[in-house]
């Protein structure tokens, strides 16, 4: 099987020195010389010329080379077609994940396919990791299914309204929609939520002097914003314990949004699996 002997190879060939290639890997020069030693035991055959100047590939070393980027290919081909099976369920997480609704469903589901569950942070939503299998979120129209990814919905969660601690609606029980006039509210934007057309002309039908601020993004700096500028915010239910110490309160509307689960479009057979029982 293809190993990181391999990849050392591939490295020191690129570099031209053991100490070049083992700024690339990472590891020390003496650990790139004794992979390489290990490798060249296993051939049997001398793979590179040393000298003071560094090292060149032998004429073995060249025709090695060229074997192992077809072995390179064949592995990296089989590997993908070998995820289709894979017993390891990969879950992303990050700033547009909501509660852990997974949990309703995991449990059962683990135990009973002998299933392993690998959570994994997703720091750029425009460029998610290849190997994530499947994300618990609010629906969106992007960033998400633009990247081949279909929706499973679970749930519809009411869209709340985060107030500050200082803010003298935070002591109501529920709020009205005539209670949002003069404040200013930070709600997020269409592209991301597609009832905020909606919501929008909804409150500034009724709230004429209410100001309108879009965000795209909720994460701690959004809260703490809110905080500081005694903003409120319009979050999902199920948002609404990141929104600490925001107080988060239903508004005499109907709005709510669907939660749920992003998956792949051409899914392995263990989040299929996952996605028919939910």
């Amino acid at each position: 099987m293809y190993d990181h002997e391999i990849d050392t190879f591939f490295t020191v060939a690129e570099a031209g020195s053991f100490s070049a290639a083992s700024r690339t890997l990472y590891i020390s020069p003496s650990a790139v010389v004794q992979q390489i030693n290990l490798l060249e035991n296993k051939m049997d055959c001398e793979l590179f010329k040393r000298d003071s100047h560094g090292v060149t590939l032998t004429e073995a070393g060249k025709l090695f080379l060229k074997q192992c980027r077809k072995i390179k290919r064949v592995y990296l081909e089989t590997e993908e077609i070998m995820k289709k099976y894979q017993r390891t369920l990969v879950v992303g997480t990050g700033y547009l994940s909501t509660t852990n609704l997974l949990d309703k469903f995991w449990l059962d589901f683990l135990h009973a396919n002998n299933v392993q569950l690998k959570f994994q942070e997703i720091k750029d939503y425009e460029k998610i990791p290849q190997n994530i299998d499947l994300i618990e979120s609010l629906y969106s129209q992007e960033p998400i299914p633009k990247q081949g990814f279909l929706f499973k919905k679970v749930t519809t969660s009411p869209l709340l309204i985060a107030i500050p601690p200082q803010n003298k609606l935070a002591q109501k029980e529920k709020l009205t929609i005539s209670d949002l006039d003069k404040q200013k509210i930070l709600i997020i934007n269409s592209s991301v939520l597609k009832q905020s057309g909606q919501i929008r002309h909804f409150i500034k039908s009724n709230c004429q002097k209410t100001h309108l601020i879009s965000y795209s993004v909720f994460n701690k700096a959004l809260v703490n914003e809110a905080i500081i500028k005694n903003y409120l915010i319009l979050v999902h239910e199920t948002l609404a314990s990141s929104c600490s110490p925001l107080i988060s309160k239903k508004v005499n509307w109907h709005f709510n949004a669907d939660v749920g689960f992003f998956y792949r479009s051409d899914a392995n057979m263990i989040t299929k699996k996952l996605i028919a029982k939910i």
